[in-house]
This record gives C-alpha cells, sequence and structure tokens, in this order.
C-alpha cells in the first residue's frame, strides 16, 4: 500500500529546513567568530526563554503519558475495568501510552511495572528536565564549561540522531522501547548543548537566538515526524479489529 501522503510530505519538508537551519549553525558561529559579537549575550534572558521552551515541551510530553496507566478515558469507558485488560487486547488495540495495543507499536512504549508510556514522550520529556537544570547552572549560575567546541559538536551530533531517528530505527530494525526513549533524550540535550556552546563560543545575543528558533523548528518537526511515522504504520496495518486507524 502506498505510504504516500499530507503528512509524509509535511515531515519532508520540515526535515529539509530542519537540516538547513541545523546545517548552518556551525557557519554562523565561525563566520562570528571572526568577528566581534553584534549583541553581547543575555544569559539570564535567553537561559529563562529556553527554560519556557523546555517546560512546554515537557508539559505536552507528559499530558499524552497522563493517559497511559491503564489505556485512554475513552477505551476505558468502552471495554471496562482493568480486570478485563488481557481480554480487550485480545478483542481489538486500545490505547496504551497513547499508542494502539497492536505489535506495530511495541517498540514505541516502555513499560514501567503495570504502566505503560510513550518512548518518545517520555524521552523529550526526560531530556527538557535535564536541559532546564543545565540552562540553571550555566545561565543563571554562571558555571562555565570546559570545552565549548567539544560541547557544540557532541550537541551538533545529538540534533542530527533526533532529526533522522526513525531512519535509525528502519534501517537496524530495532524493535526496543527503550532505545527509542535515549534517542530522544539525546535529541533535547543536544539542542541545550548547540545553544550553550555557540554561546560560549560567540557570546552573540542574535546567533543565540537564532538557535533559539531552530531549537522551536526542531521540535515541530519532531512532532510532525511523529505524526507521519505513526500514519506509516497505521497505513501498513490490516488489523480490521481497529475502529481507530491512525493515531
Amino acid at each position: 500500500m502506498s505510504e504516500t501522503g499530507p503528512s509524509k510530505s509535511l515531515s519532508f519538508w520540515f526535515q529539509v529546513f530542519s537540516f538547513i537551519a541545523l546545517v548552518l549553525i556551525p557557519l554562523i558561529v565561525v563566520r562570528t567568530m571572526m568577528t566581534s559579537p553584534g549583541v553581547v549575550s543575555q544569559p539570564q534572558f535567553l537561559g529563562l526563554t529556553f527554560i519556557i521552551i523546555c517546560v512546554l515541551g515537557a508539559i505536552a510530553g507528559v499530558r499524552p503519558s497522563s493517559f497511559s496507566r491503564s489505556g485512554s478515558h475513552k477505551s476505558r469507558q468502552k471495554e471496562g475495568n482493568d480486570s478485563q485488560d488481557h481480554d480487550r487486547l485480545e478483542q481489538k488495540p486500545i490505547l496504551r501510552g497513547h499508542h494502539y495495543s497492536c505489535d506495530s507499536f511495541s517498540d514505541h512504549v516502555l513499560r514501567i511495572g503495570s504502566n505503560v508510556y510513550c518512548a518518545g514522550c517520555t524521552g523529550l520529556t526526560t531530556g527538557a528536565i535535564i536541559a532546564i537544570l543545565g540552562s540553571l547552572v550555566y545561565f543563571f549560575l554562571g558555571v562555565t564549561i570546559l570545552d565549548e567546541l567539544v560541547v557544540f559538536w557532541v550537541g551538533f551530533s545529538g540534533v542530527f540522531i533526533g532529526l533522522v531517528q526513525h531512519r535509525i530505527y528502519r534501517s537496524l530494525s530495532i524493535k526496543n522501547g527503550f532505545f527509542r526513549f535515549v534517542l530522544n533524550v539525546i535529541f533535547v540535550v543536544g539542542a541545550f548543548l548547540v545553544l550553550v556552546g555557540a554561546d560560549r563560543i560567540t557570546g552573540d545575543l542574535t546567533v543565540d537566538l537564532y538557535i533559539v528558533c531552530a531549537i522551536l523548528l526542531w521540535i515541530l518537526t519532531r512532532i510532525v515526524m511523529s505524526k507521519g511515522e505513526h500514519e506509516r504504520i497505521c497505513k501498513r496495518c490490516d488489523d480490521e479489529t481497529c475502529s481507530h486507524p491512525l493515531c
């Protein structure tokens, strides 16, 4: 069955612009290094802006996971209480970790005890928490980093991995929710390290704000990529018991 569609096309263009934004950052940083900063960086302003982005991202990641303890509210109303969970799974897919409980999404979730969480959202939220703590230490406490170039390129690599993560899953045939969780943590922490490294190298607020805008684009791209991946999986599924084909 064809996998083309609006979400796939949208995901493609978001990824294109995200990669362009990412590749431009080293060029901008190098060019700025050769000149004096146009606008001197404002650590507290920059840190607060980035923390707000992280908090909003963490909230977005936590909200769908909050429905994951025993499936969605809608599923519970239709199917009954938790004691009937096994029977429901055999009858039709239900929402768990805001993914359907079929095998196609088994690697999209983390199982912690009796709870099921979205691996991607949990990774993004965990990464956001780490980034918030790092922002408090760097932007507000003034703790300096040892090697800004290493920090910058490690962050650059993390963002790149995050943007190509779905290709990594498919090419390596990895069916592991924890691996998906780790890559999403790396993605968010990588964005933070790019910002910190560039700020330390250039000390230019204009460069910092460009990277903040790029981070917003990367987050949107990650959301669109996820939607496109869910649609791709559902379109290839022939389970007729699923009443809602797209996540």
